[in-house]
């Protein structure tokens, strides 16, 4: 009941909206503008009503609308520098009932190309396209009695301009070829420019750098022989001043002759000493000798060797003694394992169809004490069906293996 008073109230609106536009006598044309090989700067389309220039659209020509009045003639001339003018001619007139009707918005787009002096265009003198009132819809639609008027020779016409665009297109390959090469070319040459600058750098820093090493090595040679003739001239001046001293130092007087020395008094003979009597050595008492030690030996595994002197060798009794302590043996026994009982955690599932206008949803909901997972399935009136998991899309897989696992 409530769709049905939805739909009547949509159609009393459309009603409502169709009168308006039937005493408004307006009839609206939505345009589209493209220029080939070009930017839509520029472009503008002149209206002209009843034959009289009526006004001029330069703005948003990509998509743009016009309200054209009813019972007129309109010629819509699309214009821009260089480039081939179009025009379009709207015959507005129609029938009383089909006005009070009103009329669907007509769509048309304009494809703008560039002007060529060795080819015709004067089949662009005329409109390439008539509009007017169509009995056969009660509309307004192209005519096309006027379309094939001018067919064959619009075609003639295109014919020649698609081969100018294809030839332009090869002469702007080339020329994009050419300019490349010389681009190239033109960056080989900087870059080999730029190499020899950068050589010539080097070396003129190599030899401003071997020019200052040597004028360092000048300098230094100059300020190690202005300090050794420094040092010349101080020696020479210290040398001068020395011998001036030398001359001006009085001389030394004679020394007087010395007296001789009296006779030494005659020697007083000494008292021969007492001889010191001889140390008296004591005799040292030898310390006692260890006793031998006794080892015994087993002499029967020696055995005499030809070329030896026949005495029996030495060999040790290596009997190995028995240990008192026994080694602990290992008791094999196999341990029982506790058995493992899985725990059950309890389910708890709602489901829940909705019944949409357009489509038809079954949610599934799961829940156990550690999580909560949502399900859905949209059947879609117009369109597929699509699979939801806590509002993700997902698989039809996931989807039947998780939400509907326990009716498998």
């Amino acid at each position: 009941m409530q769709l049905r008073q939805l739909f009547s109230a949509v159609i009393a609106i459309l009603a409502m909206a169709a009168t308006s536009f039937a005493q408004e006598g307006r009839f609206t044309i939505n345009g589209r503008v493209k220029i080939e090989g070009g930017s839509i700067d520029g472009t503008k389309v002149v209206v002209y009503r009843n034959g009289v220039k009526d006004r001029v659209v330069n703005n948003n020509l990509s998509k743009f609308a016009l309200d054209l009045d009813l019972n007129q003639t309109y010629v819509l001339s699309f214009e821009k520098d260089g480039f081939v003018t179009k025009k379009l001619s709207f015959d507005t007139h129609a029938p009383a009932d089909a006005i009070a009707n009103g009329f669907t918005p007509f769509e048309f787009a304009v494809s703008m190309f560039k002007q060529y002096d060795d080819v015709n265009m004067v089949v662009f003198n005329q409109p390439v396209g008539m509009i007017r009132f169509e009995p056969t819809v009660d509309d307004f639609d192209y005519d096309t009695d006027y379309t094939k008027s001018i067919q064959s020779q619009l075609q003639k016409t295109m014919e020649e301009v698609a081969q100018k665009q294809k030839e332009e297109a090869e002469n702007a390959d080339a020329e994009a070829k050419r300019k490349a090469d010389e681009e190239k070319n033109k960056a080989k040459a900087d870059a080999e420019a730029q190499r020899q600058a950068a050589e010539q750098a080097k070396l003129q820093a190599k030899q401003q750098k071997e020019q200052e090493a040597a004028a360092k090595a000048a300098e230094v040679e100059k300020q190690k022989a202005a300090l050794a003739a420094r040092k010349a001239e101080e020696e020479r001046v210290a040398e001068e001043a020395r011998k001036a001293k030398e001359v001006a130092k009085p001389k030394p007087q004679p020394k007087p002759e010395p007296k001789p020395k009296p006779d030494p008094p005659a020697p007083v003979a000494k008292e021969n000493p007492k001889p010191k009597p001889a140390p008296t050595i004591k005799a040292e008492v030898p310390k006692p000798k260890p006793a031998p030690r006794v080892v015994q030996a087993n002499y029967s595994g020696a055995k005499p060797h030809e070329g030896d002197d026949g005495r029996k060798g030495l060999q040790a009794n290596t009997a190995q003694e028995e240990s008192p302590v026994r080694p602990a043996q290992a008791v094999m026994k196999e341990e029982q394992r506790p058995e493992v009982v899985p725990v059950v955690a309890d389910k708890v599932r709602k489901e829940e169809l909705i019944v949409e206008a357009n489509q038809v949803v079954t949610r599934i909901e799961l829940q156990t004490d550690a999580q909560k997972s949502e399900y859905r399935k949209v059947v879609r009136k117009y369109g597929g069906t699509f699979y939801f998991k806590n509002g993700q899309p997902c698989s039809q897989l996931i989807y039947e293996s998780e939400a509907l696992a326990d009716r498998q």
